[in-house]
């Protein structure tokens, strides 16, 4: 599976937020500094069902690592163009929101509450229910 290298931004900790009528996040203000005004975000490049917020230098760090170690591979480019071709480039507005698309709600079956999780050098967004299922998972 792919791996992310060595980060360089840092988030930690856990935070219950909704989503607005028109489909933004807020993210929280420990993460908005860490960020600047864009982020890249995709499926959970580990097929986990949620989204994940990426730094672009982290992003762009990432996709060169992967496309050099793993490109060459039938089977694994295969799976690159597919989760490269539903990532996207957010803006994040000077409240700390983003815009998630329909689709990548849809994907990761968020509706207006949502569960941000700092996880090491990306955001991972979650549904509230299904995090507390994987959760339970991985302790049993």
């Amino acid at each position: 599976m792919w791996q992310l290298g060595e980060p360089t931004g840092r988030f930690f900790g856990s935070f219950s937020h909704a989503l607005d009528a028109k489909g933004r996040l807020t993210l929280p203000v420990r993460f908005r500094g860490q960020f600047g005004d864009q982020c890249f975000v995709t499926p959970s490049q580990y097929e986990d069902p949620c989204l994940v917020v990426w730094r672009v230098e982290d992003f762009n760090a990432f996709v060169g690592e992967v496309r050099a170690e793993h490109w060459a591979d039938p089977e694994e480019r295969r799976r690159l163009r597919s989760w490269a071709s539903e990532a996207f480039e957010a803006e994040i507005d000077r409240l700390g929101r983003l815009m998630l698309p329909p689709s990548h709600r849809a994907y990761a079956n968020l509706d207006h509450d949502v569960r941000v999780h700092g996880a090491f050098g990306t955001v991972e967004l979650w549904d509230p229910a299904t995090w507390e299922r994987y959760r339970g998972g991985d302790r049993g």
